[in-house]
Formats: C-alpha cells, sequence, structure tokens
C-alpha cells in the first residue's frame, strides 16, 4: 500500500486510522438511479420486433381466434421469435410439462425460431396459445397495443435481471468513474471491462500465463507502456461468502498477476464489512490497493491510477 498517500487523502497519520476511515464511510447500498431500469436496452429489444408487434396487435380482441393466429403463423411466421417473449421469455427453444399430474405424462418442445412451419406446429402453437393464457391475454385482457405491452415485460425483464445482483450495481456505478479517470489522464490506451485476460494476449499482443488467461475482469486499463491494471469490485451485503474467503480470493488474486507483471485494485463496500475491521486491515496489509466508493469519491482511485 501507498501508505503516504492513503494518510494524505484520508487526512490521518497511521495504518489503524485508515481501516478506522474506511470501516466508517462504508455504505449499505450501492444502487444508482441508472440502476433500476436500462431504458436504451428496453426501447431497443420493442423496437427491433416493431413490426412483428403491429402484426400480432390484429389478434386483439379477436372473434376467430384460433383461426386468425394460424393464417398469421402461415403467412408471417417472423413473428414466431416474438412470442415467447409475451411471456418474458427470452429463449427460442424450451420444454414444458404436458401434465405434471399424469403418471405418463410427456415433455413437449417448442421452437420459436423463424421459419416455415407444418400444419402440425401450427397447431401445436395455438395450444401453446390455448395453454398458457395467451389466447385469453388477447381476446379478454389485451391492451390495444402489444408494442406497449411488451415494453412493460421487457421492464419487468430488465429490473428482475439486476435485482440482488449488487456486483453488477458496482460496476455500473464505477464505469463511467474509471472511463472518465482514463480519459481525462493521459497515458492509458485502453479501458475494457468484462474482458477476459486472454484478450490482451490475443488482441494486443501482451503475454498473458495460462493460469489467468481465461479469468474475466471487472475492468482492465492498458496504459501506454503496456502497464495492465486489474480492478475487481464487489458489494459485500454479508450474505453467501465469509469475508475471510473474500478477503483471501483477492490476495490470491494479486498474487496472480503479480506474477504476470499487472497492478491489481479491489473497491469493495457493503454493511458486510461493518464489524469485520480485522478483515479490512488484513487486507490493506496484503493488497496494496484497497479501497471504497468513499475512498474513490475523494479521489484517491485516480491518483493512484496515474502514479502506477
Amino acid at each position: 500500500m501507498m501508505k503516504e498517500l492513503y494518510f494524505k487523502f484520508l487526512n490521518v497519520e497511521d495504518e489503524c486510522s485508515v481501516v478506522e476511515k474506511f470501516h466508517d464511510t462504508l455504505v449499505d447500498t450501492n444502487r444508482s438511479f441508472d440502476f433500476f431500469v436500462n431504458w436504451d436496452k428496453v426501447v431497443r429489444h420493442v423496437e427491433e420486433y416493431r413490426i412483428e408487434f403491429n402484426i400480432l396487435n390484429s389478434l386483439i380482441g379477436s372473434k376467430n381466434f384460433e383461426e386468425d393466429l394460424k393464417k398469421i403463423l402461415l403467412n408471417y411466421p417472423k413473428v414466431l421469435p416474438v412470442i415467447p417473449i409475451l411471456l418474458a421469455i427470452r429463449e427460442r427453444n424450451f420444454k414444458v410439462i404436458q401434465d405434471f399430474k399424469s403418471k405418463d405424462t410427456n415433455i413437449v418442445n417448442y421452437n420459436f425460431t423463424e421459419r416455415t412451419l407444418t400444419p402440425q406446429e401450427i397447431d401445436d402453437i395455438v395450444d401453446f396459445f390455448n395453454k398458457t393464457g395467451l389466447k385469453r391475454f388477447f381476446i379478454e385482457i389485451g391492451t390495444k397495443s402489444i408494442q406497449d405491452y411488451v415494453t412493460g415485460v421487457e421492464v419487468g425483464m430488465d429490473t428482475h435481471a439486476r435485482k440482488n445482483r449488487s456486483g453488477d450495481a458496482m460496476e455500473m456505478l464505477l464505469k463511467p468513474v474509471v472511463e472518465s479517470i482514463a480519459t481525462e489522464s493521459n497515458g492509458f490506451e485502453k479501458v475494457l471491462s468484462q474482458k477476459k485476460f486472454g484478450y490482451l494476449s490475443s488482441f494486443l499482443g501482451i503475454e498473458v500465463d495460462n493460469s489467468i488467461r481465461n479469468r474475466k475482469a471487472d475492468f482492465i486499463l492498458v496504459k501506454q507502456n503496456k502497464k495492465i491494471i486489474n480492478i475487481e469490485v464487489n458489494f459485500y451485503s454479508g450474505a453467501g461468502s465469509k469475508p475471510q474467503e473474500i478477503v483471501d480470493s483477492y490476495i490470491e488474486r494479486q498474487n496472480e498477476l503479480r506474477n504476470n507483471g499487472f497492478e491489481f485494485i479491489w473497491i469493495t463496500d457493503g454493511e458486510g464489512w461493518k464489524d469485520q475491521k480485522s478483515q479490512i486491515r488484513k487486507g490493506f496489509e496484503r493488497i496494496d490497493y484497497l479501497l471504497n466508493l468513499y475512498f474513490v469519491r475523494l479521489g484517491l482511485l485516480e491518483e493512484i491510477l496515474c502514479r502506477i
């Protein structure tokens, strides 16, 4: 640890005070307003199938639903991929238990990739609409616009995917900070996020040991002098792994990176670290650069990146 740098930024005189400051400035959430819904992603997904949704609009309130659906499936097979989305499903191929109560029940395979359908396949999809309630949705419950309905479905799927994924929230929170530092400071060539270390050898000609080649990094910063900095981020709420296991895993991460000549920065936060001063102290003793969100906001991350 660059002790003097920490002492200067935190206005303290010893390592115990650094640990105390780290502990006292922990936060109990890392969610920013951007965490809740990725609206660009929602709009992109809905716009991708705008024409297909408009075709399905003709089924809303249909008096001859099954016949109308068969005509659409026969003449516009491009609507097939959007059918699972109506049930908040991303997959286009999946299996369903036909009748769980029957001892002789069968597993039914459904394929919603775009293709010309046989009469039997069309009947099977009509049956799917009946059994999943989609027919009822179009006749009794449906909105005036399938596109509007799917927008709501997409919002729900996006927020569900983020639920309890605090690690993703940390990445979302810190990515613009890291990118801003690299953009405003001289000496940075690339900022990579969620890339394997093997990317460095495959695309940048930087030698990487096999031991970490397939490891994925939250952030990899490449300086113009080819110095590599790995930043890992996590938020510890107290659930899951034990504090000691977490600290030990990041100590080991630093050791592996050192063998490659790479630098390592660990940014962590969360109420799970409260009452864990011994583990925080161990982290500061064994890891060169350990920060929480408050330390980052102070400008310590930027200073470290510029000095490495």
